[in-house]
C-alpha cells in the first residue's frame, strides 16, 4: 500500500494481518474476522452460548468469556468488554480472542493446550518460517488504548521470550508493520505525529541473541 493510501475497510492498521483467519472468512480487516468461522473450525475448542465464550483447553480446563453487555450498554467504559472467537493458528494451536472495549479494540493470544494469554495490540503477522508473531499499531481517532509493538513466539520455549513495546503518550512517531525480513527483523514505517512536512522513514525492531531492541 502506498504511502498516504486510505486503510483498507475494517482495519486499524494499514496493512492488516491474514495470519490465523479461520477457513471460510472472507473478511480482509481487522475488525471483520468471522467468530462463526473460528468455531465452525475448532468446535471441539469453542463454543458460543449467547453472551458466553467457552474455551475448553486440551489440559481439561475450561474459561468463559463473557461479554458485558449491560455495562456497555449503559457506557461503562471501565466494565465494557465483548469477547470474540476471531482467529486460529493450527500449526501452534493458537486461539486470538477481540477484546471490544468502549474505548476501542485490543487482542489476547490464548495457548489452546493451558489456556495462557498474552495481550497483544492487532492481529499478528507470522514471521517466514512461522518461529515469531509481530503485531503492530497506531491507532488514529481517540482511542485510549495503547499502541505499540508486540513479537511473540509461536512455540513455547524457555529461550525465547516475548518482547512488548508501547508508545509513549508524547510519542513523536507512529509505528506500523511493513514486513519481515527473515526471522530476525520486523521492518516498520515511522510516521511523524501531526507532522505532515516530515517524510515517513523506515525502522526496524532487531533481533539480537535472545533480545528484540530497535536498530
Amino acid at each position: 500500500m502506498a504511502v498516504g493510501a486510505d486503510r483498507p475497510a475494517f482495519a486499524i492498521v494499514d496493512h492488516p494481518s491474514q495470519d490465523g483467519r479461520c477457513i471460510d472468512d472472507t473478511g480482509h480487516g481487522d475488525l471483520d474476522r468471522s467468530e462463526a468461522a473460528c468455531i465452525a473450525q475448532i468446535p471441539n475448542l469453542a463454543q458460543r452460548n449467547g453472551a458466553g465464550l467457552k474455551l475448553t483447553f486440551r489440559n481439561g480446563h475450561t474459561r468463559v468469556y463473557r461479554n458485558q453487555d449491560a455495562k456497555c450498554a449503559s457506557g461503562d467504559a471501565k466494565g465494557c468488554v465483548k469477547f470474540q472467537l476471531t482467529g486460529y493458528f493450527p500449526d501452534h494451536d493458537l486461539m486470538l480472542l477481540e477484546c471490544g472495549r468502549l474505548e476501542g479494540v485490543d487482542w489476547l493470544l490464548v495457548r489452546a493446550d493451558t489456556g495462557d494469554e498474552i495481550g497483544i495490540v492487532a492481529p499478528p503477522h507470522y514471521s517466514p518460517e512461522k518461529r515469531w508473531l509481530a503485531a503492530v499499531a497506531s491507532r488514529q481517532g481517540s482511542s485510549s488504548l495503547p499502541d505499540g509493538i508486540d513479537v511473540i513466539p509461536a512455540k513455547r520455549d524457555r529461550v525465547l521470550k516475548d518482547w512488548h513495546y508501547r508508545t509513549p503518550e508524547d510519542g513523536k512517531w507512529q509505528f506500523e508493520f511493513e514486513r519481515w525480513d527473515g526471522e530476525d527483523e520486523i521492518v516498520l514505517t515511522a510516521k511523524p505525529v501531526g507532522d505532515a512536512a516530515t517524510m515517513p522513514r523506515s525502522v526496524v525492531v532487531h533481533r539480537r541473541k535472545t533480545e528484540w531492541l530497535f536498530k
